[in-house]
């Protein structure tokens, strides 16, 4: 038989691929359709019906407009989530996880915006328990009704993003299953909105909560949170004593204000962090070593110290007393610290900022390495060398401490 001949019956005689996909039960196609953008996953609906409805059935849900690049195929996107959310055919499919991302400015347009409350409301009666909404345009923020938050019995995860809650009283809130709280950039035209929402949300422990700043002081009646565990706060919006059993803690915009008694007084408000074993600290305004010392003894269990220098230094008044040197070294720098470094350290005053680094390396028994990360904007190989060489030759306690510079 001819050669051409005997590979034309090889051909016919290899059978036909196997749909391997297909012949997956609806959970395993559901389950693997859930990594995709819902818009995406939806694409595969084109290949037969029978995937139509295990889309529609989809428990995560992740929508994202960043392609949408003009009115018409924002509008379109927007068809398609209330497709997907609010069509009768869904509203008997529960919702694992709903996480909306908005990149586009047309979501600012009162006539072309999302219809968010209502895909809200809709995640609520189809149980969601994992709800992430953030906008990632500048200065555009999203608008909410301060109505979302009544409720929300089957949430285990919450992070806002770029959030604006509009006018309007937050009523009683019940998170009773809640346990991440991430509240970042979220705006509440409610003083107390803030307040009212974390007094909802009795057993979480994972918290992070950044602006409003409350300048004139808290508003009264927060409740202890005894769960939380890792908390990232700003100093000014969430008393230190309602997270008295935090073990990791984040406080941003630590800072004091010339005549202002109330916002000075906010260490005295701290209680003792008996579980703190990590802390960092972020100053937007960098006053001097001395506040951050300040914090140590409420810590007496601290085993990492961060801190991150803010770019603006103010000017120190003559009546403050400023001394690095406490009367006594707290506890936990002369029995538990083993880690500490400094961020945004600027090598053209390094020898204004040194106290710390010396304090701590005269005072850490434990300590195993000191890192300082240099300000790459401000600094030459040269300088970076030459603070290292410092460093180096300031007596230390720990004989096995590594000092890094970056």
């Amino acid at each position: 038989m001819p050669k051409k001949m005997r590979k034309q019956n090889q051909l016919r005689k290899t059978p036909p691929m196997e749909d391997r996909i297909s012949a997956l039960p609806d959970e395993i196609l559901r389950y693997i359709l859930s990594f995709l953008p819902t818009k995406l996953a939806f694409t595969t609906s084109v290949l037969s019906k029978r995937w139509n409805p295990i889309c529609y059935s989809l428990t995560t849900l992740h929508f994202d407009d960043k392609a949408e690049e003009d009115v018409e195929t924002y509008t379109r996107f927007r068809r398609f989530v209330d497709n997907v959310l609010l069509s009768p055919r869904v509203q008997h499919h529960p919702i694992e996880t709903l996480s909306i991302v908005s990149h586009s400015e047309l979501c600012h347009d009162l006539s072309r915006r999302f219809n968010m409350d209502e895909w809200i409301e809709a995640a609520k009666r189809r149980g969601v328990k994992n709800f992430q909404l953030s906008s990632s345009t500048i200065h555009i923020h999203l608008r909410l009704l301060p109505s979302i938050f009544s409720s929300f019995k089957t949430l285990v995860v919450l992070k806002l993003s770029g959030i604006i809650i509009e006018y309007g009283t937050v009523g009683p809130v019940d998170f009773p299953s809640l346990t991440t709280l991430h509240l970042i950039g979220v705006l509440f035209c409610q003083r107390d909105g803030v307040m009212k929402i974390l007094n909802g949300c009795p057993i979480v422990e994972d918290l992070y909560v950044t602006a409003p700043s409350f300048e004139l002081g808290y508003p009264t009646g927060f409740k202890p949170m005894p769960q939380v565990v890792k908390a990232h706060i700003n100093a000014f919006n969430v008393p230190f004593n309602a997270i008295p059993n935090v073990e990791s803690l984040h406080i941003e915009e630590i800072e004091r204000r010339d005549k202002d008694n109330y916002i000075n007084s906010y260490y005295r408000q701290m209680p003792v962090f008996r579980n703190l074993i990590s802390i960092e600290l972020t100053f937007h305004r960098f006053r001097g070593w001395f506040d951050v010392v300040e914090v140590l003894p409420y810590c007496p269990n601290l085993q990492s110290l961060a801190i991150e220098k803010g770019k603006y230094r103010t000017i120190i008044e003559a009546n403050l007393e400023h001394t690095i040197e406490p009367a006594v070294v707290p506890e936990c720098v002369s029995l538990h610290l083993r880690t500490c470094s400094v961020r945004n350290y600027p090598v053209k005053s390094m020898y204004e900022d040194f106290d710390l680094a010396a304090y701590i390396l005269q005072n850490a028994r434990v300590l195993q390495v000191l890192t300082i990360h240099i300000d790459p904007h401000h600094s030459t190989k040269s300088e970076k060398d030459q603070l290292f060489k410092y460093l180096s030759r300031c007596p230390k306690i720990s004989q096995t401490c590594e000092i890094e510079c970056y």
